[in-house]
């Protein structure tokens, strides 16, 4: 049985402590407590636990963010009560209507620098920020035109966060629509995310959630091919191959989708179809190669490109510190030019 846990940390800003309590029956309720006002809950039965443990880890990330900006508890309050509505099932209208007006002023995000230096040259990698983009959009190329082109110059280099390609195709799934099987149980239970420990960085497929979507992507005859030839290979060494076989489309799904986007906190992420095809349209549009990105904190590759003059190598080391973040910096696209 899993030990209890209480987040209290931001209490004095935020007014709320977040209790972890797990049940004598497999399940856990995590609530939401503040003094003098009810308290919010949810109830996890025992085959949601990976749900009970995503929602912890957005709740307290999410307490944090806000008290960073000073927000006033009564609205963090609000938020959280949406959240935990979300994974009580519970339809709720998240978006946003802020709209974030287009600007040339590039900011890198906390931690990281705009500039870097691959193999003896500098470039200016340039996150440009935009508005909250939702299921409601069906057309990336008004966005790109809107925040991207007033800013593009000859010879730059366009990356696209295959997320925001993701949501444009509506490749983005409920997580209470996801039925695990017990090969995903399997496999889940032997990915090192080090969950609960302090070199936790994310979920990756280490929930069965993204696990069953993992393998319906590369399909079941490809997971179980690489699955044995990793068994084969790892006691010599030899690493990765498991991903390797199943493809670049498997491990790019994610769940969940945002630890801090209320709006697909409780998604999870398919791969973009033909991204590539995506990548070509947008350079006509633009002018310039184009490339749609997977970064996170294990590192960076195409999912497609406009040319293939644009190595893999060239691309992990230029994102190789995650210049876009992975949260609610909503910078899904990155101009890259050479600094002179």
């Amino acid at each position: 049985m899993e030990k209890p846990l209480i987040y209290a940390d931001m209490k004095n800003e935020t007014s709320l402590t977040i209790v972890y309590s797990p049940r004598e029956d497999g399940g856990a309720i995590i609530k939401a407590t503040s003094d003098g006002v009810p308290s919010i809950e949810v109830v996890f039965k025992k085959d949601r636990m990976d749900e009970a443990h995503i929602l912890y880890m957005e709740v307290t990330e999410l307490l944090r963010s806000r008290a960073k900006l000073n927000e006033d508890p009564a609205s963090i309050r609000t938020t959280i009560g949406k959240l935990f509505a979300a994974f009580r099932g519970e339809k709720v209208d998240q978006a946003s209507t802020y709209h974030r007006p287009p600007s040339g002023e590039f900011i890198a995000n906390p931690g990281k620098n705009l500039t870097i230096d691959v193999d003896g040259v500098v470039y200016e990698r340039l996150p440009v920020r935009t508005r909250l983009i939702t299921l409601r959009d069906t057309d990336l190329m008004p966005i790109i035109e809107e925040y991207v082109s007033p800013y593009i110059k000859p010879g730059d280099i366009f990356f696209v966060s295959e997320k925001v390609l993701t949501i444009i195709q509506g490749r983005v799934v409920d997580m209470s629509t996801i039925r695990p099987t017990r090969l995903a149980h399997f496999f889940a239970r032997n990915v090192g995310n080090h969950y609960g420990s302090t070199d936790f960085h994310g979920f990756g497929h280490g929930t069965a959630l993204a696990m069953q979507l993992f393998i319906e992507e590369a399909g079941y005859v490809r997971v179980l091919f690489a699955a044995a030839i990793s068994a084969i290979t790892r006691p010599f060494g030899i690493r990765g191959l498991f991903y390797y076989i199943c493809g670049k489309r498997a491990k790019s799904i994610d769940c969940p989708m945002s630890f801090l986007i209320l709006e697909y906190a409780h998604s999870a992420k398919l791969a973009p179809n033909d991204p590539s095809a995506a990548a070509r349209d947008i350079r006509a549009h633009l002018g310039v190669e184009t490339v749609i990105l997977d970064a996170n904190y294990r590192g960076a590759f195409s999912l497609g490109k406009s040319t293939r003059a644009i190595s893999e190598s060239f691309i992990g080391a230029l994102f190789r510190d995650n210049p876009l973040g992975q949260s609610d910096e909503m910078t899904p696209f990155c101009i890259v030019r050479k600094s002179v």
